[in-house]
C-alpha cells in the first residue's frame, strides 16, 4: 500500500518504524459490506484483525434464549480482534454493518509470512522469530487460511533419467577422444571438458525436472511449469467445484510405463478447454483416487458448511433477528457510484482499487510506452525542428520549415493522445460476481465490453514467458470457461499470478455468499411454513407436520438445525460433529490397471489421504 492506512494509530502499531508500517500496510485486504450484512458471526472462527476504513458497523451478542444485548458501535479508524493475529480465537458476538462498510482485515495467515519475511517486524512486536512452516512451495502464489497441501511432487523421476543418457554418452566419448590423444596437454584438456560439459548439462535437466511440479490441496488442483531457456513461467490452477471426471492412462508407445509405473492423469471439466493434462505423474492410479477421494471430501464439506449456516439462518429466524422473507437490498449493490481509493496517484496505474471493492486492471507500463514511443519522438523531434528554425534558418525559410515543425508536432500530439488514451481504457475489471474486459478506442470508433461471470470459470492460468517479462513481470492470464469455445485473456499485465489469485479469491467468495442465498431462500420457505402451521392450528391440537417440526409450535422452545436435510433439535449432541476424518492415505496391493479407466467423482464424507510419488503410504 500506498500509505499506512492510519495504521499508527493503532496501538499494537505505535512503535513500528513508517517503513515497517508499510509492510503491514501491504498485507492488509480490503474487503466492502453491503448495509445489514454481517462481517462475522458469533460463535466464528476469528481469523485475523479488522480494520475499519468507512462506515459503521454494531456489535451485539446473542444470548441463549433468543434475546440480542448490544455491545458497541465500530466506526471508521477503529479496530477489533487483534489477539486474533498471535492466537486461535472464537468471536464472542456478532459484527453487523449498520450502513455501507470498507474495512481492512489482517488475517493471522498473512500476519505469520509478513514476520517470517521480516524478522525485524518480529522483534518490533516482542515476538521470537517465526520458524518457516511447512507450506506451499513459494513459486506459487498466497495459500488460503483453511486450505491444507494433499500433494506437492514433480514429474516422474524417468522424465529426468531420459534426457541424461546424452550427456553420459558425451562423457564416454570424450573419454575415449582423451586416451586416444597422443598430446598430454590435449588430452588433460579434453578431460576436464568431459567433466564440465556434461556436468552442466544433467544440472540443467536436472533443474528443468525440479521446477516442473503439481500441487493438490483440499480445495483445488495446480499445475507449475517452468522453463530455464524460455524464462516460461506456467501456473495453471482448477478449483475442486469444476472437476467432473479424471481419467488416467500408461502411454502405449512407452514400454517404461507400465515397468516404472507412470502415466497421464487428465483432470476433465464442464468446458473442455479447462481440461488439465498431467504426463509422467508418478503413481497415476493412486493419484487419481486422491484426488477423487479430494473432490468427495469437498462436496462433504460444503454441504456440512451449508447445514450449519441453514442452522444459524433458523435460530436468527426463531430468536427474532430476521423475519422470513428475503429482501432485495440484502443482495442490492450500493447505489453509490464506485470512486476510486487506491492505486490513482501515479500518472500509469496499472491497478485501481474501487470503493466497491472492484479491482480495475491497465495492460503493464510497458505496453505504454512501446505504443507511444514514436509519437513522443515525432512530438521530440518536432520541437526541437522549431528551435532550430528559429535560432539557425534565416526568416525566409522559416516561412516553410515553421508549418512543417507545427504540423509534425501536431500530429505527435494527436498521435500520443491516441494512444495512450487507447492504454487507459483498454481495462480488465475484477469484481465480486463478474470480470469485465473493456477495450475502447477514441471519438467513439470503438467501444466493446465483454462480461463474464465467475462461476462460469473452470480454469484459470497465468504465463510468463521471455526475459524482458520476467524482469518486468509481466504477463497473460487464460481464463476457460463453461461452454465456450475460445478462452478469455488478460494480455499483458502487471504480476499475471497476484491476478490469477485474486480471481480465485473472487471464485471462493462468490461460492460462499451463493450457498449463504441459498441458506436463506431455505429459512424463508421453513419460516413461511412455520407461520402458516402456526397460525392454522387449532388451540391445543398438534397436527402431524408440527410433530415432524420439533420446536414448531413454539418460538420459545428448543432452537431448530437443519442436520443432513433433516430438521432437529439444536441440543443435537451430534449437531457440530464434522465428518468422519479417515487417514492420509492408505497402502493398497498393487494390482494390474487398465489402458485407460475413466471414474466419475462420488459423493464422500472421508477425508482424503497423503500421497507418496513412490508408491507408499502415510496414515
Amino acid at each position: 500500500m500506498k500509505n499506512n492506512t492510519g495504521l499508527d494509530s493503532i496501538p499494537l502499531f505505535a512503535n513500528l518504524s513508517p517503513a515497517q508500517l508499510e509492510m503491514v500496510a501491504g498485507a492488509l485486504e480490503r474487503r466492502a459490506y453491503r448495509a445489514g450484512e454481517d462481517i462475522f458471526l458469533q460463535g466464528a472462527a476469528a481469523d485475523g484483525m479488522l480494520i475499519v476504513e468507512s462506515g459503521e458497523a454494531v456489535l451485539f451478542r446473542t444470548d441463549p434464549d433468543g434475546s440480542q444485548l448490544p455491545l458497541a458501535t465500530v466506526s471508521a479508524g477503529e479496530s477489533i480482534n487483534q489477539e486474533a493475529l498471535f492466537n486461535d480465537a472464537v468471536q464472542s458476538a456478532t459484527m453487523r454493518a449498520a450502513q455501507p462498510l470498507t474495512a481492512l482485515q489482517l488475517t493471522r495467515t498473512s500476519f505469520k509470512r509478513l514476520l517470517e519475511q521480516q524478522p525485524e517486524l518480529a522483534a518490533a512486536f516482542g515476538l521470537s522469530p517465526v520458524r518457516e512452516q511447512a507450506q506451499i512451495s513459494p513459486q506459487f502464489a498466497e495459500q488460503r487460511e483453511d486450505e491444507e497441501i494433499l500433494i506437492q511432487t514433480h514429474r516422474h523421476w524417468w522424465s529426468f533419467l531420459r534426457s541424461a543418457w546424452l550427456p553420459l554418452l558425451l562423457t564416454l566419448a570424450m573419454w575415449g577422444g582423451a586416451f586416444l590423444l597422443e598430446v598430454q596437454v590435449l588430452s588433460l584438456a579434453l578431460l576436464g571438458l568431459s567433466v564440465l560439459l556434461p556436468g552442466a548439462a544433467l544440472a540443467f535437466f536436472y533443474l528443468e525436472w525440479r521446477n516442473d511440479s503439481v500441487i493438490v490441496t483440499d480445495q483445488r488442483i495446480i499445475r507449475i511449469n517452468r522453463t530455464i531457456l524460455t524464462m516460461l513461467r506456467q501456473v495453471t490452477q482448477v478449483g475442486l467445484e469444476s472437476v467432473h471426471e479424471i481419467n488416467f492412462e500408461f502411454p502405449s508407445s512407452d514400454p517404461f510405463a507400465r515397468l516404472f509405473r507412470y502415466g497421464t492423469v487428465v483432470v476433465k471439466t464442464a468446458g473442455a478447454q479447462g481440461n488439465l493434462e498431467l504426463d509422467f505423474m508418478p503413481n497415476p492410479e493412486q493419484f487419481q483416487k486422491l484426488i477423487i477421494e479430494d473432490r468427495a471430501y469437498f462436496e462433504s464439506r460444503q454441504a456440512q458448511r451449508h447445514h450449519k449456516i441453514v442452522r444459524a439462518e433458523l435460530q436468527r429466524l426463531q430468536a427474532g433477528e430476521i423475519d422470513g422473507a428475503i429482501t432485495a437490498a440484502q443482495f442490492a449493490d450500493s447505489d453509490e457510484a464506485p470512486t476510486p481509493v487506491r492505486g490513482t496517484n501515479g500518472f500509469l496505474s496499472s491497478r485501481i482499487e474501487m470503493s466497491n471493492g472492484d479491482i480495475v486492471y491497465r495492460k503493464h507500463v510497458s505496453v505504454w510506452a512501446q505504443h507511444t514511443f514514436i509519437p513522443l519522438a515525432i512530438i521530440l523531434v518536432a520541437l526541437a525542428a522549431l528551435a532550430l528554425s528559429l535560432a539557425l534558418i534565416s526568416q525566409d525559410l522559416r516561412i516553410i520549415t515553421m508549418p512543417i515543425g507545427f504540423v509534425a508536432l501536431l500530429i505527435g500530439c494527436l498521435a500520443f493522445y491516441w494512444m495512450d488514451w487507447d492504454w487507459r481504457n483498454d481495462l480488465y475489471i475484477i469484481s465480486d460476481d463478474t470480470i469485465t474486459l473493456v477495450h475502447k478506442r477514441p471519438f467513439f470508433l470503438q467501444s466493446l465490453r465483454d462480461q463474464i461471470l465467475v462461476e462460469r470459470i473452470d480454469n484459470v492460468e497465468s504465463m510468463t514467458r521471455g526475459i524482458l517479462a520476467a524482469l518486468l513481470r509481466y504477463g497473460d492470464v487464460r481464463m476457460s470457461l463453461v461452454g465456450a469455445d475460445e478462452p478469455k485473456m488478460f494480455h499483458r499485465v502487471s504480476n499475471p499470478q497476484e491476478i490469477q489469485q485474486e480471481i480465485s479469491r473472487r471464485q471462493h467468495q462468490k461460492a460462499e455468499r451463493r450457498a449463504r442465498y441459498d441458506a436463506m431462500q431455505q429459512r424463508q420457505i421453513l419460516g413461511e411454513y412455520l407461520n402458516t402451521v402456526n397460525g392454522d392450528r387449532e388451540p391445543r391440537q398438534t397436527n402431524a407436520a408440527e410433530a415432524a417440526l420439533p420446536g414448531a409450535n413454539s418460538f420459545s422452545s428448543e432452537p431448530l438445525s437443519l442436520v443432513d436435510g433433516a430438521i432437529r433439535p439444536a441440543s443435537n449432541p451430534d449437531r457440530n460433529r464434522p465428518p468422519r476424518l479417515p487417514r492420509k492415505i492408505m497402502s493398497a496391493a498393487p494390482r494390474a490397471p487398465q489402458a485407460r479407466t475413466t471414474i466419475e467423482t462420488p459423493t464422500s464424507s472421508r477425508r482424503p489421504r497423503r500421497f507418496r510419488p513412490d508408491g507408499s503410504d502415510q496414515s
